[in-house]
């Protein structure tokens, strides 16, 4: 089948409902942060870490992971999305903007804990795996520049 060389490249979220878009990335992310948990542990990682008010050591369940990559950035990354696509004149500009600012700010748990130096480095591995994985699928769903009929747009 030939297209015009005007035609838009056909992307797979383009057409998709942003929560779909959210959902289906997160989903991915928090199997692809479990994946990383269970080869920090094969490879001896202890994945320990102190509890809030708590001062002994524990190992981290792998159910945080999964969560940590649905909540903060599944949920967290959707909801920046619609506000990107609802306030900006350009949401894929910023919404990128904000998501990687994000991800380098969320080093500071990681680097901030008690945790031994390689937990430290696998929690870290994980918040860019789990970015790598629903940041583009997001911006992929987001327009480059808003159009007429976009919110977006004010007089």
């Amino acid at each position: 089948m030939a297209t015009s060389p005007d035609a838009a490249p056909h992307r797979p979220w383009s057409g998709r409902p942003l929560w779909q878009v959210g959902l289906a990335a997160a989903l991915a992310a928090a199997a692809a942060s479990v994946l990383v948990y269970g080869a920090a542990r094969a490879a001896g990682v202890p994945m320990e870490l102190t509890e809030i008010f708590d001062n002994e050591f524990a190992r981290m369940p792998v159910t945080n992971m999964a969560f940590g990559a649905l909540l903060d950035g599944g949920a967290a990354g959707t909801a920046l999305a619609y506000a990107c696509r609802r306030w900006a004149r350009r949401p894929r500009r910023l919404f990128m903007a904000v998501a990687m600012t994000g991800l380098i700010a969320s080093f500071s748990l990681p680097i901030t804990s008690d945790a031994s130096t390689a937990t430290k480095v696998v929690l870290a591995i994980s918040h860019v795996v789990v970015a790598a994985i629903i940041v583009p699928a997001l911006a992929l769903a987001l327009p480059r520049v808003a159009t007429l009929g976009d919110d977006a747009v004010r007089n």
